[in-house]
């Protein structure tokens, strides 16, 4: 870490977007291992006025509504907090910042692109705490960054799914176990929210904190399962308030018309695709996908004695879809 190389600010303007990540990568890295501290908690709780008033003139611009059809939580509350919010693209970050009030650093995974969009300035004048999520020490940088934050009076923001759901079938797809890791660490209070859109509408619920002692005998597996049981329960609630869709009004390609939608309304040129969707998520190497299944499949040389296996494929996957 001795070797790093500060940049000005046109060395950095004139860097590709790949060595652009990199270099705030193992900037993380070496100011963390200087000891350099996380700055500006209380200012930034002060200036909090002006995100709010910049968050309520992106809302009119973008012409979108927010609902709360419920709100369970302490405000009053003087603890920490880390609001655990479900995640589902376009401007729910934004939102989520308007409904949840209070000042709260963003934990924010694969920034790429943003380092160079205006919005990301915005999100260092809020705060963030920025992680490659490849990278295993400035995953583990940011995870004491946000114990940091909460020990220093902080509050946080944090997607525990990793990525969109682009899953129509999971209400909340399997949550990484950081969120409820931190809670018991130090005493922060847990807001779980859920949050869904429709049309231009976004809808919340949000449930009561809670928090996690470290005397707690479950495991954290137990607690993060529990999490996401609160979460999915927060989010049949706002669906409930929904017409019910008939089976006969779902299209064949309602997967892919589902998922399309969530990108298009994320591509606001940050580059973020499907796949990067599927790759950030949460994946328990105890579930197979059919992709996994069939992934021998590529590197097979087909003739007589094994055209069978493809058969096989075709009528697996039919059986799924007619499921």
């Amino acid at each position: 870490m001795n070797d790093f190389k500060h940049l000005n600010l046109f060395e950095i303007r004139n860097l590709a977007i790949e060595e652009l990540v990199k270099y705030y990568c193992e900037l993380r890295k070496y100011e963390y291992n200087c000891g350099k501290k996380l700055n500006f908690i209380d200012l930034r709780k002060k200036l909090h006025f002006i995100i709010i008033l910049i968050l309520k003139i992106d809302q009119i611009l973008s012409k979108e509504k927010i609902s709360i059809i419920s709100d369970l939580h302490d405000k009053n509350s003087d603890k920490p907090k880390i609001y655990a919010c479900t995640h589902i693209g376009g401007n729910d970050i934004q939102r989520t910042f308007q409904v949840i009030k209070k000042p709260a650093y963003l934990m924010l995974g694969d920034p790429g692109i943003l380092y160079r969009k205006f919005i990301y300035m915005g999100l260092k004048l809020n705060g963030v705490i920025p992680l490659e999520t490849s990278d295993k020490e400035d995953r583990k940088i940011a995870f004491n960054r946000a114990i940091e934050l909460l020990q220093n009076g902080g509050n946080l923001l944090i997607y525990p799914e990793g990525a969109w759901n682009v899953s129509p079938n999971l209400l909340v797809m399997k949550i990484f176990n950081g969120t409820v890791r931190m809670a018991q660490e130090t005493g922060a209070e847990i807001v779980p929210i859920a949050v869904e859109q429709y049309d231009n509408n976004f809808l919340f619920n949000i449930g009561k904190n809670y928090t996690i002692s470290k005397e707690n005998p479950k495991s954290i597996k137990e607690l993060t399962d529990e999490l996401r049981d609160k979460l999915v329960s927060l989010k049949w609630d706002i669906i409930s308030t929904q017409p019910i869709l008939k089976r006969e009004e779902i299209n064949d390609n309602y997967l892919q018309t589902f998922q399309k939608e969530i990108v298009d309304r994320c591509n606001y040129g940050y580059g973020f695709s499907l796949a990067d969707a599927i790759r950030e998520s949460y994946h328990d190497k105890n579930v197979i996908s059919e992709d996994e299944v069939f992934n021998f499949l590529n590197t097979l040389d087909i003739d007589k004695h094994n055209a069978f296996l493809m058969r096989d494929k075709i009528e697996f996957v039919k059986r799924l879809k007619n499921n």
